[in-house]
């Protein structure tokens, strides 16, 4: 199911197989040849760094600003509720006080076609003053809205912007203008001390093929996909920095018929510590669910499911509720079906964090629960990611066990996330 929606921001690249000029978006992992028809999946041992290009014709030695993106789902937890929203930002990946530097690099990003940061360009570049996780608390910390915060699916990179040093002064390379309106020297004594760092080897993309490791075939997936798929021995495959890895994976089947497409939702296992939560029975108490407790209901498994895709995050949180309150049970193979399947495009381990704010959605006893939120640790035992069958109904995906719909605009939007 591919879906041509297009966030702007886009990659030049080169075929490493022919040397031909790609395009990509940022959030393509499959690169795709229009010439040699090569298809190589890319992987990266943290994240992915992108450069905005110097000008080709500048004869000045370019010192590259790293900053941090950050896209994704943002959930808080406040005293009475459970807000979400979808954040995107960028913001200066150093410390350096009094200086001209730019918090953000603005809209800047997608009007230029980025490249790929390497070992092989030309210039200096500086790495982060602080790690990706202090700039999710920093993004945290300005925006306190609860006293329990979540970010899910955030997809997290380096961009780098080209300057250079003029008469102790910073300037943007591109605009050839000093980066302050009224320029603050930046002295280049004190410039150099942050040039501390050289390129890393790991900064370096790996390209690996889409071979199925088991059988040999063609692995299949979209240009987004985070698992591949081989209809040839039926396995799925997710690409990790040291190597690829089988998913475990399930087909729910029905005995509806016309099933339009099967989308993704891990289903997930978890021990929770500070609240007793142990089986279905626990969590009908404490959502005060209208279903009877019986003695089958005490021995049942508690899981909880999380969309395996991307949507917007007030339908994120409906599904995760939703079907972690349903349980859906039901016969299920290890084939792939001929219906099309919707694409992997958010990690088990994003999906894990889920867990504590599907929680905390189904907490009736707020007053008593809640201040317990902070302390609680949830740690996943097992997961599967099941493939749950959808029928279309007009612009409609609707369930085809559970009856609930969602909307096929949203999942096309839901690639932009």
């Amino acid at each position: 199911m591919t879906y041509n929606v297009s966030n702007g921001w886009q990659i030049d690249h080169q075929c490493p197989q022919c040397g031909a000029p790609v395009t990509m978006d940022e959030a393509d992992r499959l690169l795709l040849c229009p010439f040699c028809r090569t298809k190589l999946y890319l992987v990266v041992s943290d994240h992915f760094r992108y450069c905005i290009p110097a000008p080709e014709a500048t004869s000045r030695d370019i010192t590259y600003l790293p900053y941090w993106r950050m896209k994704g789902l943002s959930f808080a937890v406040s005293n009475q509720e459970v807000t979400s929203r979808f954040f995107d930002t960028n913001l200066l990946a150093l410390d350096v006080k009094g200086s001209p530097l730019p918090f953000s690099l603005g809209l800047r990003p997608q009007v230029l076609k980025l490249r790929f940061a390497s070992p092989e360009m030309a210039g200096r570049f500086l790495e982060p003053g602080f790690n990706a996780q202090m700039a999710m608390e920093r993004l945290s910390a300005g925006n306190p809205s609860g006293f329990l915060n979540a970010f899910i699916g955030e997809m997290v990179s380096l961009i780098y912007s080209p300057t250079y040093m003029e008469n102790d002064v910073l300037y943007d390379a591109l605009l050839q203008k000093p980066l302050s309106p009224s320029p603050l020297p930046l002295k280049t004594e004190d410039w150099n001390g942050l040039l501390t760092f050289d390129h890393p080897q790991d900064r370096q993309l790996r390209f690996m093929p889409t071979l199925c490791p088991q059988c040999g075939w063609d692995l299949q997936g979209d240009r987004e996909a985070l698992v591949l798929i081989c209809r040839n021995c039926d396995s799925a495959w997710s690409f990790q920095a040291t190597g690829m890895e089988k998913v475990t994976f399930s087909i729910i089947t029905t005995d509806r018929e016309n099933v339009h497409c099967y989308l993704p939702f891990w289903r997930m296992k978890a021990r929770i510590e500070g609240i007793p939560l142990t089986s279905y029975a626990d969590l009908i108490r404490v959502g005060n669910l209208p279903k009877v407790i019986t003695r089958e209901v005490e021995e049942k498994l508690l899981y909880f499911w999380s969309p395996a895709f991307k949507i917007n995050p007030a339908l994120f949180l409906r599904w995760t509720r939703q079907m972690t309150v349903y349980q859906p049970e039901g016969k299920s193979v290890d084939t792939f079906p001929e219906a099309t399947t919707h694409p992997v495009t958010l990690p088990v381990s994003e999906a894990q964090e889920s867990i504590i704010i599907t929680l905390a959605s189904l907490i009736t006893d707020k007053r008593k629960l809640f201040p317990l939120l902070p302390k609680v640790r949830i740690a996943v035992d097992e997961f599967m990611l099941e493939y749950h069958p959808f029928l279309i109904n007009r612009n409609e995906l609707v369930h085809a066990q559970m009856n609930l719909t969602i909307d096929k605009n949203s999942l096309a939007f839901g690639v932009q996330l």
